[in-house]
């Protein structure tokens, strides 16, 4: 399976401001050329496609919830946004599912042409309340990277106003990968900086028994890691806001926001 590796990340949430916080854990992210799952094609018995494996990838987890062919959603979506670049090879950097469950705060689909260049890369974003959203990001031909700011306006966590501007930093998947976004107020002060970076290693039997070893309660771990930095946040006193739960977001499951 071309494209297909597995990336060891550590994660890091650090809160400026009213609040001080610092909070890293680690996960495994999974890197896979989507085409090439769509046929079916497995690296391993451990893994699968839209199959029940221990390590597993649901196209149902992401797009628009209903598609089965995440390649083929991706490029409409690109269409539909205005993009008239090819998408002739595109790959999802993400959590897989781990014995079944997993949860997604953020995937990434890198998007090329036919000459491997990076053009798009397509944020994907989930929050605890089932919601989705997406920022379309356009990359730097020279260097392949992405430096660019756009709105927020998604609901992922209750000590964030829906108010701000998010700024991401990001060096596509190779021998590393590193993904930085910080999220600044309206005032320009900066109140959260998100940061993930790691090592390649193949996606083969071997490093996929690793994986189910080092994190075979992955989702929870994330789930957990997620709700105990809240609770922290909540009596240090950071200021809570409510989900606004607005006609846009709870009356369609995904949104999506171009980056400027």
């Amino acid at each position: 399976m071309s494209a297909a590796s597995f990336y060891r990340c550590a994660v890091t949430h650090e809160r400026f401001g009213q609040v001080l916080h610092r909070l890293t854990y680690r996960v495994a992210y999974v890197l896979v050329d989507l085409d090439v799952l769509n046929e079916g094609r497995s690296p391993t018995r451990l893994f699968g496609f839209n199959r029940p494996r221990p390590l597993s990838i649901l196209a149902r987890d992401h797009g628009d919830g209903e598609t089965d062919d995440l390649a083929q959603w991706v490029r409409r979506h690109l269409l539909s946004n205005g993009v008239l670049e090819e998408g002739a090879t595109i790959t999802l950097l993400t959590l897989p599912r781990v014995f079944g469950f997993v949860f997604n705060p953020a995937s990434f689909y890198f998007i090329h042409d036919r000459q491997g260049a990076l053009h798009h890369i397509l944020c994907e974003v989930n929050n605890t309340f089932g919601e989705r959203h997406f920022y379309l990001l356009r990359a730097n031909r020279e260097d392949c990277s992405v430096r660019q700011s756009c709105d927020k306006e998604f609901y992922v966590s209750p000590f964030l106003e829906m108010a701000g501007r998010y700024f991401f930093k990001i060096r596509p998947p190779k021998e590393r990968v590193s993904i930085g976004i910080d999220y600044r107020r309206d005032d320009g002060v900066r109140e959260l900086a998100a940061y993930m970076a790691g090592d390649k290693a193949p996606l083969n039997l071997l490093t996929s028994l690793k994986v189910l070893l080092e994190f075979p309660l992955m989702t929870l771990g994330v789930v957990a890691a997620i709700h105990w930095e809240a609770l922290l946040l909540f009596f240090k006193g950071a200021t809570f806001h409510a989900n606004p739960r607005s006609r846009r977001f709870s009356s369609r499951k995904f949104a999506s926001r171009k980056a400027e």
